[in-house]
């Protein structure tokens, strides 16, 4: 088989104009990139890890690939882990529908919280022994009512009614966009039961204190079910209540500073925390958020150069300098937690994009694998039941509910979803054997890897940029348009070659942009002519000409394809719309084009 890199038909001076709008591109930057791949067990040199906050797969993907409004793509899998997936003895209907009970009986099903309406205002019950009770040993039917029996008569929405709702593409369309052309997850569960600290404690070391010991906030190693401030760093060290957690054993910061490989976690409001905590800005860090920070490794600033604000992120971007291990994590407002001022807003949403959308403009993209999870499930309901897990080396029940989790690489397969059990300790796993790391104990030694979502053989290196608004880009070769594809804005990356409308009313997209939408492979071949495989045809466009070949068939084009003066190679919309037998429609300065699914 042949391996597919990014377009050919990108010239030279095309290739020197990709930069974003924000960032730039330099020689510097880009030679950088390349002396600082590591020797790695797989083209994946870099690894960033985006890890936000207090969802369950069934509160985001409930429902996918199915929404109203919603288009697949072709060839879009239907064995998804959905509602309509129900095994074991999980509760249900005479009908087959899961739900759960109330205090009378009564069935309350899964419910769709359009526009966020719900979630704005109240987090629901997420502590270590509700969790356990939620689940109620794989019944899957206590969510509504540990929720509703921990609420408060001042809330707002009743927390039972609040943890059985989802969101669907109308409120996450990139999580689904990414879904569509990545691969997703749909067996992937939280390591242990509970908050937050667990999640993260397992997110670098497999483990959340030691085992055998009672649970104490005094003792430094005992194991952590709940979110207690940590002794060490911002908000730390409250020693009035004695708070003493000191952790001692290896994380994965530890196993990748032995080996004199990079690594960085980055968080929002890190630096205002540190050097002015009365600040506004301070505000959005949380230090239980920072696992590292109950590391005696990490005690009074040692290490403290892996130790980084967000907004070190885009500078180690822009200089060259992104560490082969990234950790991400947004600061309050920004990384989904439900409740007032830390909601899913669409800004939430934007951060991750945001962040993903630096990577594929730089140097970085080509070998870089983004993993976009969860810390845990934040109390709201999912069907499946976790797996019951050997006891962990800390003691603590898990797994634990399923969360989302998205891998977005080059290498990842193209609107993929896996199956394969996996939990935090599988990305331990993955960078244990990317890197040439030890395991850290039996837990992350003998997890899954999460092999099963790249395909190393036959990357993509066109990005989809995922495009949330609906401004028109600029275009120096005609009359600028917004072009939608199904249910989302065409990606435009490259500055000032937005799609656009010719002399003659023809809508002109770049190839590149369309290809990658519909998960398509572009590459050059003889006698001028560029090839686009999509998953339904191979259509070989004539440069400069108005024909093409289908699957090695002559067709007549409506106008010539075209290569702009930066070396962008345009097709006519219409014509690729045709030959795949879709539709399309305009309205305005929007053009809709609907895929078969």
């Amino acid at each position: 088989m042949k391996r597919r890199f990014r377009s050919l038909a990108l010239s030279l001076s095309a290739l020197s104009i990709m930069a974003s709008p924000l960032l730039g591109t330099s020689l510097t930057r880009a030679e950088k990139a390349e002396t600082a791949e590591a020797n790695t067990a797989s083209p994946i040199h870099h690894t960033v890890v985006i890890f936000q906050e207090n969802r369950s797969f069934d509160n985001y993907f409930g429902t996918y690939p199915y929404a109203l409004g919603f288009q697949a793509l072709p060839q879009t899998p239907q064995d998804v882990r959905n509602f309509n997936y129900v095994t074991g003895s999980v509760t249900r209907d005479a009908y087959g529908r899961v739900y759960n009970p109330d205090a009378n009986g009564n069935p309350v099903y899964p419910w769709h919280d359009a526009g966020k309406a719900a979630i704005q205002e109240t987090d629901v019950n997420h502590g270590y022994n509700p969790m356990i009770s939620m689940v109620n040993g794989g019944k899957m039917d206590m969510f509504y009512m540990v929720n509703h029996n921990s609420g408060k008569p001042t809330d707002t929405n009743d927390k039972g009614l609040l943890s059985m709702s989802y969101f669907d593409y109308n409120e996450v369309p990139a999580y689904w966009q990414y879904a569509q052309h990545y691969a997703l997850a749909d067996n992937y569960f939280q390591p242990v039961y509970g908050p937050s600290t667990p999640g993260a404690l397992y997110l670098v070391a497999a483990q959340s204190g030691n085992g055998g010991q009672a649970d104490s906030n005094t003792n430094p190693n005992a194991r952590i079910t709940g979110d207690p401030s940590p002794k060490n760093g911002p908000f730390g060290g409250d020693s009035t209540n004695g708070l003493k957690y000191n952790l001692i054993y290896p994380n994965i910061g530890d196993r990748l500073t032995a080996t004199n490989q990079s690594w960085a976690w980055y968080a929002g409001g890190w630096d205002a925390a540190k050097n002015d905590p009365a600040s506004g800005e301070a505000k959005a860090y949380s230090p239980h958020h920072n696992p590292f920070q109950y590391f005696q490794n990490y005690e009074d600033g040692k290490n403290n150069n892996n130790l980084k604000d967000y907004n070190s992120f885009t500078k180690d971007i822009q200089n060259g300098n992104l560490p082969a291990v990234s950790f991400i994590k947004a600061g309050y407002g920004d990384d989904e937690h439900p409740g007032t001022g830390n909601q899913s807003t669409p800004s939430a949403e934007e951060f991750t994009v945001n962040t993903i959308n630096q990577i594929m403009n730089s140097p970085y993209w080509k070998d870089t694998a983004i993993i976009v999870t969860y810390d845990e499930s934040g109390g709201f309901y999912d069907h499946v039941a976790p797996p019951t897990i050997t006891p962990n080396a800390d003691s603590l029940q898990g797994d634990g509910p399923r969360i989302p989790a998205l891998v977005i690489s080059p290498y990842a397969k193209q609107n993929y979803v896996s199956h394969v059990q996996y939990d935090h300790s599988s990305i331990l796993k993955f960078l244990e054997w990317n890197y040439h790391l030890p395991a850290l104990n039996g837990k992350d030694a003998g997890a899954n890897n999460m092999l099963d979502m790249f395909d190393f053989e036959h990357p993509n290196l066109l990005p989809y940029m995922y495009n949330d608004g609906e401004l028109t880009g600029s275009s120096s070769n005609g009359t600028p348009v917004n072009v939608r594809l199904n249910n989302a804005l065409l990606g435009v990356s490259h500055v000032g070659e937005a799609p656009f409308i010719d002399a003659k009313g023809n809508v002109m997209v770049p190839l590149d942009d369309f290809a990658r939408s519909i998960n398509g492979y572009v590459t050059q071949t003889q006698n001028n002519r560029v090839l686009l495989e999509t998953t339904e045809k191979q259509i070989e466009w004539k440069l400069h000409g108005n024909n093409a070949f289908v699957d090695g068939k002559p067709v007549h084009l409506e106008t010539n394809v075209w290569e702009g003066p930066a070396g962008i190679t345009y097709i006519p919309l219409k014509s690729a719309v045709d030959i795949l037998g879709w539709s399309m429609s305009t309205e305005g300065n929007i053009v809709t084009v609907i895929s078969k699914y």
